[in-house]
């Protein structure tokens, strides 16, 4: 089999600046093109030279798991804290991650092929596929960590009943009931707290209990409301909230909670 200098320096040029970029985004740490290109074109010459020692098999491994340590050192920088330090360490190991991940995938997909040409071109394209669906999930991935920083354990009483529920502080919600915070459940919370009386309440309103206006795409809407008290885990400690008025959505923007805080209900 004929090996082209050129192709194989570029090939690996591309893939490992790829690569790298791709760890960088993941650990959250700063880009920049110029310590990139130079970690790149390391991982290009090493791929030249590499095949070129004929090293034992141990050897080998030693000195590519070395030699893609010393890569990721190239795109990273300098490391003047500990706090660097630990940032590296998870680039690094990101790094190592999908580069395995990235060549067990082509590898596999490979063997259904034969023909260097075709190899040749599917190689790229599923390398571009594969590292399309990294950065997306690492996109999704750091939104839901992001929700997750304002999610609580929550225990919910009204009525006599104690449920349990995530939480979630949103700070649009400023929803109140003379002067007592209205907070929002899912209708399976709200099902779970007042069963089949929350049907009641939804036809009779006010006969049984508060109710508040909402104005919605559709118009104005009438939310029947019920108080309660409500126990907030946090990492200070239990916060409780003696009154409490809790309405029902049907709205909720993510699946990880399952009620609505008031946006002032931790102060």
């Amino acid at each position: 089999m004929t090996v082209y200098i050129e192709y194989a320096f570029l090939q690996n040029f591309l893939l490992d600046g790829v690569l790298v970029w791709l760890s960088l985004k993941g650990a959250k740490t700063p880009v920049k093109k110029r310590r990139i290109l130079s970690s790149a074109l390391f991982g290009g010459v090493f791929a030249i030279v590499y095949p070129l020692l004929g090293l034992k098999e141990w050897l080998g491994l030693i000195l590519k798991l070395a030699a893609g340590t010393l890569l990721c050192m190239l795109a990273f920088g300098r490391l003047k804290s500990k706090r660097e330090w630990g940032r590296f360490g998870v680039f690094t190991a990101m790094f190592f991650v999908l580069s395995f991940a990235f060549g067990g995938a082509i590898f596999s997909g490979a063997q259904f092929f034969s023909g260097e040409w075709i190899k040749g071109v599917l190689t790229p394209l599923c390398f571009l596929l594969l590292a399309l669906i990294s950065l997306l999930l690492f996109q999704k991935l750091y939104k839901k960590r992001a929700v997750w920083q304002y999610v609580y354990e929550c225990k919910i009483t009204c009525e006599g009943k104690t449920i349990s529920a995530l939480g979630f502080l949103d700070s649009g919600n400023l929803a109140t009931k003379n002067g007592i915070p209205v907070c929002f459940l899912s209708p399976e919370r709200a099902y779970e707290l007042w069963g089949e009386k929350w049907l009641f309440f939804e036809k009779h309103g006010g006969q049984v209990c508060d109710e508040m206006q909402f104005s919605t795409v559709a118009g104005v809407k009438k939310n029947p409301l019920m108080k309660g008290s409500l126990e907030i885990e946090m990492k200070e400690g239990i916060r409780r909230v003696s009154e409490v008025y809790f309405a029902v959505s049907s709205n909720m923007i993510s699946k990880e909670y399952t009620m609505i805080l008031h946006s002032r209900i931790l102060e």
